[in-house]
């Protein structure tokens, strides 16, 4: 019963995240169409993110399937958390530095003066998401591999 629990929880957290990951990626995209260009800091980000995406829905899809081993997903929570504090970060990141439509010149300037000092944190934030698509790839793979362990029997 609380494997079960277990697993509905990381579906839930999962589901939460790729939709948060989601709206920040169409913040980008919103952004995008009006100014024809992202700011150089959050290009990584845009092709990040997206690759995020895909992973969590193809691990929401083999746990929800039960194709991953229930008493490891457990181990997922933290990563999943992990992913959501740094998508949390950078969507506060967003909402101070991307101008809005109906923003004057001058806020609209602001905002890419602001927006190049959080370089660096944005660049952060990229490789430490870059880092828990590896892990989540890796577990993805690991959890769902069909290849039984050697077992030291010459056949």
């Amino acid at each position: 019963m609380a494997e079960a629990l277990v697993i509905v929880g990381v579906v839930a957290s999962i589901v939460q995240l790729l939709d948060f990951s989601t709206r920040v990626v169409s913040r980008l995209d919103e952004f995008y169409s009006v100014a024809k260009e992202v700011p150089k800091s959050f290009r990584q980000v845009k092709t990040e993110l997206p690759l995020l995406a895909t992973t969590l829905a193809q691990l929401k899809e083999a746990i929800s399937t039960t194709s991953v081993a229930n008493k490891s997903t457990k181990a997922l929570v933290p990563v999943i958390a992990g992913c959501n504090e740094q998508v949390t970060q950078l969507d506060a990141i967003l909402e101070k530095t991307l101008p809005e439509a109906n923003d004057s010149l001058r806020m609209k300037g602001k905002k890419a003066i602001v927006s190049v000092h959080y370089d660096s944190k944005v660049e952060g934030i990229t490789k430490t998401l870059r880092n828990y698509v590896g892990v989540l790839t890796f577990y993805y793979a690991a959890a769902s591999s069909t290849l039984q362990p050697l077992t030291g029997r010459v056949l």
